[in-house]
């Protein structure tokens, strides 16, 4: 997310730089496109790196498969929680 925001910082500083001397008015309109073009093009080059290492995204689902299965043997060894007491309504006055 960090490389998306600095790409589209970067794209506009660039635009508004590049068109600042010769139009202040154009780098004032052109530069937001410029940067959320090129936000939008470095979102899909984070997406398409991210699919082409299939086998490092193996490795998060292994850790969460073995994190659930602590958790789960943690819930089984606990105790269980003593139930709220139980109070019935006609010992309560509302206005």
């Amino acid at each position: 997310m960090l490389f998306v925001v600095a790409a589209a910082l970067g794209g506009g500083v660039a635009t508004a730089a590049l068109l600042g001397p010769v139009s202040p008015l154009a780098a004032l309109i052109t530069a937001p496109f410029i940067a959320s073009a090129t936000a939008l093009l470095a979102s899909f080059m984070v997406a398409w790196s991210r699919s082409h290492n299939s086998s490092e995204t193996q490795v998060p689902d292994v850790q969460t498969d073995a994190m659930v299965a602590a958790l789960r043997t943690l819930a089984e060894q606990a105790k269980p929680a003593a139930p709220a007491p139980r109070t019935s309504a006609e010992h309560h006055r509302v206005a």
